[in-house]
């Protein structure tokens, strides 16, 4: 629990860092997201927009440091005030990615190895070897491929409840940065945050660390649940509590089967890839067909 609470603490330095070292700016032309419209808008200098139909002023969500630099309020002068969402600035998607690298992903991997050199223990010892190579790969990469479509059903399922119940459910700020990029140069690096960084990180924290901890202190069902929740929570989106919820469990299961850490994290690698190049490669509309038959599914057990 003292390696969560301090990386949480990293995490926090790292966001407010940034915050009060790169305020949150925007001007120029950019698209934003207004429910399933994409607009385009001219930001202005003073905290001014125009558009085709309108103009007015803006503002990023939340006050400083602590501003959301992906979701901007409009307030027109002729309408309603509105929230939009944005895929933040080449500056601010770069930025956040280093910052998630250097203190979310290598502030959880070094947390990690200062607590293996306090207790004198190797690799091999706290977290296994590579053993068995078609279970520690290729059944990991077989399993988090399969485990796409229960995560997009419960997603959905999630959305649906979110919408019946009032609230608004939102794009998470990573797909948001994902879909956005357009550089090589930042694509690249927000693949070896995603695809590399991420697994490694989350797999020895969560599954490497804080699950076995709790399952030694002679809860193992409490273990499975918590360190499952807890990793869905970090992520910091009520869509993907129940998806994520599911994919620590199954992560869980695969340490508990393989007995060794490489196997969650080539299935986290392989999971986090598929829904990369989704978000990068397919449109939308490509997916809506099987959005649409998940939904059928949902109903016809409803």
């Amino acid at each position: 629990m003292q390696i969560l609470l301090a990386w949480v603490l990293a995490i926090f330095i790292g966001q407010l860092a940034y915050g009060l070292l790169v305020p949150a700016h925007i001007e120029g032309k950019h698209e934003v997201i207004d429910g399933n419209q994409t607009l385009v808008l001219e930001f202005l200098p003073e905290n001014k927009f125009e558009s085709e139909t309108n103009s007015g002023t803006f503002q990023f969500r939340g006050k400083p440091p602590a501003q959301d630099r992906t979701t901007i309020i409009l307030k027109p002068d002729d309408q309603p005030q509105m929230t939009v969402q944005f895929g933040g600035t080449v500056r601010d998607r770069v930025g956040m990615v280093m910052v998630n690298m250097a203190f979310i992903q290598c502030g959880a991997i070094t947390l990690v190895f200062i607590l293996l050199r306090k207790h004198s223990l190797r690799w091999a010892e706290a977290f296994g070897g590579l053993r068995d190579p078609a279970q520690t790969i290729a059944l990991p990469i077989l399993l988090g491929s399969g485990i796409i479509l229960p995560a997009m059903m419960l997603h959905l399922i999630s959305y649906d409840l979110i919408t019946r119940l009032g609230g608004v459910p939102t794009v998470q700020n990573a797909v948001q940065m994902v879909s956005a990029a357009q550089n090589p140069g930042e694509i690249a690096l927000q693949f070896l945050s995603v695809i590399i960084m991420a697994p490694i990180a989350e797999e020895l924290l969560f599954r490497g660390t804080l699950y076995p901890a709790l399952k030694n202190a002679g809860h193992p069902r409490l273990a499975v649940i918590v360190s499952a929740i807890l990793f869905a929570a970090v992520h910091a989106k009520l869509e993907l509590m129940l998806p994520l919820t599911l994919l620590g469990i199954a992560l869980v299961w695969l340490y508990e089967k393989t007995g060794s850490i490489l196997a969650p994290i080539f299935m986290h690698a392989t999971f986090n890839l598929v829904n990369f190049s989704m978000i990068k490669f397919i449109s939308p509309e490509t997916l809506k067909p099987i959005q649409e038959t998940i939904k059928r599914i949902i109903i016809f057990w409803n």
